[in-house]
């Protein structure tokens, strides 16, 4: 009876490390629209490093079984921080996000517009709106939305370049909006699409190939930078937001709690790579393959970390780079907060990269 009852009362920190996993995981699967599977990850994994620490540590007994909690407690900081947190990270930024795009009557791209598909890499198809040039140059620009978003993300900057008579296509990355897919990919398959795209808008009548441009926004300025040294039809890129590619282009830790962030971001780095099977080239590293073409960084001065990535970029630019950092903006806000000076300069940028 004794026997038991004591087994039973050994259940019971087992019971409890299961609810608080639990609970730890569960908000993992909120953000991720996954609850279900999340609370039950928790649950398994909560209770089986509770069996082990109260059974296992039972064995030695002592100072260690005594102190079974504070163990298994700093224990469980050093997974999350540095497997479940990274983990969950990059998780999150790879699950589909498709859905409806609404409306191409609303698009503002002028009355030529048409919706298209667009088949790429690995049988998928994009799909997307294409206005073409009215100026009788074959000028087109590619407008790249940003993580987790579709085209309708890409409007406001595309409306711009349209006005001025440029050619535009806007579309759904892999796995976003209408576009097809089973996972997003932090942009490294998307790479691959660009090949395709221009293939396809070089196959149009009114687009001359030698004047093929791209604005990427966030997540798309990392696609655009990670296929322009290969694709040499992409004959400017205007990038803005761009962040970091990989641990390599993390700045220095000045303290604890940058050590931190770089820690787990490199862990989430080599597990987006794991789970992806490709490399992460750093941007530091892809920047100075663009030249002589012309490129543009742009960066939102009121982000708390962009400024700091993108002037660190600065040295890798080159006589045919330049960076731009808008002080009151935040993280691809620039249009939106100087709206006459935005799209003065990158019509500028454009008009001498592609139309002159």
């Amino acid at each position: 009876m004794t026997s038991s009852h004591e087994s039973s009362k050994r259940l019971l920190f087992p019971l409890v490390n299961a609810l608080v996993f639990m609970m730890l995981f569960g908000v993992i699967g909120y953000y991720l629209l996954d609850l279900t599977r999340w609370l039950l990850a928790g649950m398994v994994t909560g209770l089986g490093i509770g069996l082990v620490v109260e059974f296992g540590l039972g064995l030695i007994g002592g100072w260690i079984y005594r102190r079974r909690v504070l163990l298994s407690a700093l224990l469980e900081v050093v997974l999350v921080i540095a497997f479940v947190g990274p983990f969950a990270y990059f998780y999150m930024n790879t699950t589909p996000k498709q859905h409806t795009v609404c409306c191409i009557e609303g698009s503002g791209l002028g009355d030529a517009v048409e919706a298209v598909r667009i088949p790429v890499a690995n049988g998928e198809t994009l799909a997307g709106w294409y206005a073409p040039p009215v100026d009788g140059s074959g000028a087109v620009v590619m407008v790249l939305h940003g993580n987790g978003g579709d085209r309708t993300g890409s409007l406001a900057h595309a409306r711009v370049l349209h006005e001025e008579g440029f050619g535009v296509l806007v579309y759904d990355q892999r796995a976003s909006g209408e576009s097809t897919g089973h996972q997003r990919s932090i942009g490294l398959y998307d790479q691959r699409d660009i090949t395709p795209i221009i293939d396809w808008l070089a196959a149009r009548p009114e687009v001359d190939e030698q004047r093929i441009g791209g604005v990427g926004l966030s997540l798309g300025a990392h696609i655009l930078l990670g296929a322009a040294p290969d694709e040499l039809r992409l004959k400017a890129l205007w990038a803005d937001g761009l962040g970091v590619n990989n641990g390599d282009d993390l700045p220095p830790s000045d303290s604890p709690s940058d050590v931190l962030i770089n820690f787990i971001s490199r862990q989430a780095y080599w597990m987006a790579e794991a789970y992806l099977d490709e490399q992460l080239i750093p941007c530091k590293q892809l920047i100075p393959q663009v030249a002589p073409r012309p490129l543009m960084l742009v960066a939102g001065g009121q982000d708390p970390f962009e400024g700091e990535f993108n002037r660190a970029y600065e040295p890798y630019l080159g006589e045919h780079g330049e960076l731009w950092i808008i002080d009151n903006a935040g993280h691809t806000a620039g249009l939106r907060t100087e709206p006459e000076l935005y799209p003065a300069r990158m019509i500028d940028f454009f008009d001498k990269a592609l139309r002159q």
